[in-house]
């Protein structure tokens, strides 16, 4: 990978870049020079095809399954594992016929409010939902210095944890989100511990929209 590409990754938290008619071994080959590609699935293959999908298509308990064709809440990838992916590759196949955007918001807007905030993020408990893996946690991990949050597979066991919830709704300022619009070719790295992502609506149906996804731990 470009010398440069991983500074801008490592400072902005994110790089877009457009590398048209890239194959799956080369996805592969550079998700290898960042980290280490994993299956996000058990079973499953190291590239996921992401597209709009029914509800009847889509995995169980999958965002797709949760939303259908509607927008993703901002969340963090893998939320469900107790250590999340460093980070998460998308290569644009097929923008779709809806000009369906991607949002990212960096979360270091919330952690460097103020010191009460961040005691608050890191302390106040929620469940992660996981079957038999289900585990306690927060939203902030201040000594691996990840952000954790994804409303679909969390639940508050507090008051506090609502709150905080609420609290987070109120700060996050349309202003303050990225929209990233997809053109074919485009390779978009984003740092899963610092930014959460989401999905943007469609204009039109667009069952045709094809994203590529790696998901990367550091090695």
């Amino acid at each position: 990978m470009d010398v440069n590409i991983r500074r801008q990754l490592e400072k902005e938290g994110f790089v877009k870049i457009n590398k048209p008619n890239l194959r799956d071994d080369e996805l592969i080959h550079i998700s290898n020079m960042i980290g280490l590609p994993v299956d996000s699935r058990i079973g499953g293959y190291i590239i996921d095809r992401l597209s709009p999908k029914k509800k009847e298509a889509a995995h169980k308990n999958s965002l797709s399954n949760i939303h259908e064709l509607n927008s993703f809440p901002l969340h963090s990838d893998t939320a469900y594992y107790k250590i999340p992916v460093k980070y998460i590759m998308l290569y644009c196949k097929n923008p779709g016929a809806g000009d369906r955007p991607t949002y990212l918001y960096d979360t270091y807007q919330l952690i460097n409010i103020d010191e009460e905030f961040r005691f608050k993020l890191a302390n106040t408990i929620y469940k992660v939902i996981n079957g038999r893996n289900s585990f306690l946690t927060t939203l902030h991990n201040p000594n691996m210095s990840f952000f954790r949050l994804d409303r679909d597979c969390m639940r508050s066991i507090t008051d506090e944890g609502e709150e905080l919830l609420k609290e987070i709704d109120t700060l996050i300022q349309k202003d303050d989100i990225q929209e990233i619009k997809w053109s074919l070719g485009d390779l978009l790295i984003i740092d899963n511990w610092r930014f959460l992502h989401g999905r943007g609506s469609s204009k039109s149906e667009d069952l045709d929209r094809l994203l590529y996804r790696i998901s990367i731990r550091e090695r």
